[in-house]
C-alpha cells in the first residue's frame, strides 16, 4: 500500500515571491529621486492589498482605493521618472506634505472599508455564483445589454428635462452596468460568447468617445472587475482579459487626453459649453482625424498631461498654503453640507444651489480655476475638503467614517438577495463608479452614492429572481 506523503502542499507562487518583490521595492525606493515618498507609496499599496483583497469577491473596494493610490502617487512616480525632487516639478512648496496627508487619508478610508465590509463572503457565495453564471444565456444577456444601453441613453437625456429628477434617474442608469458585469462574468465562466461581448464592448467604447466626456472607461472598468471576480481570477482567460483591459484603459486614456481639447471645441463649435452640436458622422470623422495626428511628440505630451490630470494632490498643496493661514478651518461645514444635501433632495427643494466645484476650488486655493461658464468643473477632492474642515490630524476621522459607510453598503448589496452574482454586480458598480475617484467633492459624492445604493438595493429585492429567470438558458 502506498503511504501518504507527509508534508505541506506547495506554496502558491505569489506567496513565494512576496518577500523578494518587497525587497526589490525597498531598494528601488531608496535609489529613487524621492526615496521616502516612494517608500511610503509602496508600503501604502501593500497595506491596501492586505486590507481589501477578498478572494472570491469582486475587487471593487481594492480597485477604488487602488485608483486613489494611483492619483496620490502619480506625481511622485513621474518625478522619479524625470529624476528630480517632487518640488522641482513646480506644484508648490506644500505638495510633499499634501502627498503624505493624502496617503494617510487613503489608508484611513481603506481601514474603514475593511471593517465596514466585514468578513469575506467569497467562500460562501462562490458555489452559488458559479451555478447562476452557468445557467445564464449569453445571447439573452447580449440582448439585455443592448436594451440597457438604449434605455439608459434615453433616460440620461430625459433626466435634464426634469431638474429635480436628475440624480435619481442617473442612479437608475447604474443598472446598465450591472447587466454588463453579469454578461462579462457569464461569458468568461462559460468560455463562449466572446464575439457578442466584443460587440457590446465596441458599442460602449464608441458611445463613450462620441460624447463630451470620456465615458468610454466605464465599460472597461466594469469588465475588468468582472474578469477579476473569481477565486481563479489570476489564472487563464481571466488573467489575460484583465491584462488586456488594463492596457486598453491606459492607451485610450492617453489618446483621449491628447485629443480632448480639440475634440470638445469641435463638439461645442467654440461655444465653451458642455454641449454637442454636431452629428454623429462628423464626430466619428473628427475623432479619426485627431487620432491620426497623434505623433510620438504629441503622445509624450499627452502622457504628461494625463499625469497632471489624474493627480489632484497639487490642489491639496495649494489649499495647505491658504488654510489656515488666510482662511480658518471650517469645523465640519463642508461635510455637514454634503450630508444635509443628501437628506434634502432637489425634488423636495427646487431652489437648492447648483454645485460649482470650481467656485469652491478657487476660494480655498486662492487661485482662480476655470468654471462652469467655461465648460469645465475642477474640484478639490474629498480628502482636501476633510483637511479644510478639520485640519491635518482630525481629518482622518471623517475619512475613516466614510470608508466604514462605503464598506457597509458594499456588504449590504453583496448579501441583499439569494443571488450573489447580482449582488456582486451591484456592489461593484456602486463602489467602482461612485467611490473610486480621489477628486470627487463630498457634495456630489455622498448624495450620488446613497441614491445609487437605494436604486441597486431595491432593484435586487424586486427584480432579482424574475430578471434571472428571463436571462436563463432554456433547458
Amino acid at each position: 500500500m502506498n503511504q501518504p506523503v507527509i508534508g505541506s502542499a506547495p506554496r502558491p507562487l505569489h506567496k513565494k515571491l512576496w518577500l523578494p518583490i518587497a525587497l526589490a521595492g525597498v531598494v528601488l525606493a531608496m535609489v529613487s529621486a524621492n526615496p521616502l515618498l516612494t517608500l511610503g507609496a509602496i508600503v501604502l499599496l501593500a497595506l491596501l492589498g492586505l486590507l481589501l483583497w477578498r478572494p472570491g469577491e469582486p475587487p471593487a473596494l481594492l480597485f477604488a482605493m487602488g485608483y486613489h493610490w494611483m492619483q496620490a502617487s502619480v506625481l511622485v512616480l513621474f518625478a522619479n521618472w524625470e529624476g528630480v525632487d517632487l518640488e522641482v516639478l513646480g506644484y508648490g512648496s506644500q505638495v510633499q506634505a499634501a502627498t503624505w496627508l493624502t496617503f494617510g487619508g487613503i489608508l484611513a478610508v481603506a481601514i474603514g472599508m475593511r471593517f465596514g465590509a466585514g468578513k469575506s463572503y467569497g467562500a460562501i457565495a462562490g458555489p452559488s455564483v458559479a451555478a447562476i453564471a452557468s445557467q445564464l444565456s449569453v445571447r439573452r444577456l447580449f440582448v439585455a445589454s443592448l436594451v440597457a444601453i438604449v434605455l439608459s441613453t434615453v433616460a440620461s437625456r430625459l433626466a435634464y428635462v426634469i431638474p429635480g429628477l436628475v440624480q435619481p434617474i442617473l442612479a437608475l442608469v447604474l443598472l446598465r452596468w450591472v447587466v454588463v458585469f453579469v454578461f462579462t462574468y457569464a461569458v468568461l465562466s462559460q468560455q463562449r460568447g466572446y464575439r457578442l461581448l466584443a460587440v457590446v464592448f465596441a458599442i460602449e467604447i464608441m458611445i463613450g468617445f462620441l460624447g463630451f466626456f470620456s465615458d468610454f472607461k466605464t465599460v472597461l472598468i466594469v469588465m475588468l472587475l468582472a474578469a477579476a471576480t473569481s477565486p481563479a481570477s489570476l489564472k487563464g482567460i481571466r488573467r489575460r482579459t484583465a491584462v488586456v483591459l488594463s492596457l486598453v484603459i491606459l492607451c485610450l486614456a492617453i489618446l483621449w487626453t491628447g485629443v480632448k481639447n480639440d475634440y470638445r471645441q469641435f463638439l461645442n463649435q467654440g461655444s465653451g459649453q458642455q454641449v454637442v452640436l454636431v452629428p454623429v458622422s462628423e464626430r466619428i470623422g473628427k475623432l479619426a482625424e485627431l487620432a491620426g495626428e497623434m505623433t510620438p511628440a504629441r503622445f509624450a505630451d499627452a502622457v504628461g498631461a494625463l499625469v497632471e490630470r489624474v493627480s489632484y494632490v497639487y490642489y491639496f498643496g495649494q489649499v495647505m498654503q491658504t488654510v489656515p493661514r488666510d482662511i480658518d478651518y471650517e469645523h465640519g461645514l463642508l461635510w455637514r453640507e454634503a450630508v444635509v444635501r443628501t437628506l434634502v433632495p432637489r425634488l423636495l427643494n427646487p431652489d437648492k444651489r447648483v454645485i460649482d466645484d470650481s467656485e469652491r476650488t478657487s476660494y480655498y486655493t486662492g487661485s482662480r480655476v476655470a468654471g462652469a461658464d467655461e465648460g469645465t468643473s475642477i474640484s478639490l477632492g474629498y480628502v482636501a475638503e476633510s483637511y479644510i474642515d478639520f485640519g491635518p490630524a482630525a481629518m482622518m476621522v471623517p475619512l475613516l467614517l466614510w470608508g466604514l459607510f462605503v464598506g457597509a453598503l458594499y456588504r449590504l448589496l453583496v448579501r441583499a438577495s439569494r443571488f450573489p452574482l447580482l449582488g456582486y454586480g451591484c456592489a461593484t458598480v456602486l463602489v467602482a463608479l461612485g467611490a473610486a475617484v480621489l477628486e470627487q467633492s463630498n457634495l456630489k459624492m455622498v448624495s450620488a452614492f446613497v441614491l445609487g445604493f437605494m436604486v441597486l438595493f431595491i432593484a435586487q429585492k424586486l427584480l432579482a429572481r424574475r430578471g434571472l429567470q428571463m436571462l436563463a438558458a432554456r433547458g
